[in-house]
């Protein structure tokens, strides 16, 4: 699958991460517990740990097991992200699992449903995906109406599936929503 390092909406530019980017992520969101309650990972305790996980990001556009996208508004630099996961190893890929996140300064204007809109129409265009699911905390009631807005459909409930340190040391469970090629 060859999806493009950039795609534009009305209002945002989503771009491959690049190093300048690690002190505007770290300031914006990796540092902060709140917007990565619902994520596997915890925050960062400085800039260079973000560094890192851009430098990995990259690392992952280049193999193709993952598409991450900076959300950039204005000029306002990275306000969020959206990812692609590859779900196997074999070529082609027929199944990426999505994910995303906003920074605080920037939730509740609509920006986060426009990305994840491009990013899924952008998806769709490659022929051989078939299906795109995303994996929602069960107290994430916001994430679950973006899901379902988007045209994902609730698939069922995974128990003790999820880790989200953030929230808790135990696994957590998480509803899976898709949304597929018949769907889309």
């Amino acid at each position: 699958m060859s999806l493009a390092r950039e795609l534009r909406t009305p209002r945002l530019l989503l771009r491959d991460p690049r190093p300048g980017d690690a002190a505007l992520v770290f300031e914006r969101w990796a540092r902060d517990a709140e917007v990565l309650r619902y994520l596997g990972w915890r925050a960062h305790g400085d800039a260079g740990a973000t560094r890192r996980m851009l430098d990995w990001e990259s690392a992952r556009w280049l193999k193709r097991s993952a598409c991450t996208w900076l959300m950039v508004h204005g000029d306002d630099g990275p306000v969020g992200q959206a990812q692609l996961v590859a779900q196997s190893f074999e070529s082609p890929v027929f199944h990426w699992r999505l994910g995303y996140l906003l920074a605080r300064s920037h939730q509740g204007r609509g920006l986060m449903r426009e990305a994840v809109a491009a990013v899924l129409d952008h998806a769709f265009t490659q022929p051989a995906l078939w299906r795109v699911d995303a994996l929602c905390d069960v107290d994430n009631a916001a994430s679950a109406r973006l899901l379902q807005a988007l045209g994902m459909r609730p698939e069922g409930l995974l128990r003790a599936h999820t880790l989200h340190p953030n929230v808790s040391e135990a696994p957590r469970d998480v509803w899976v929503y898709a949304r597929t090629r018949e769907a889309a």
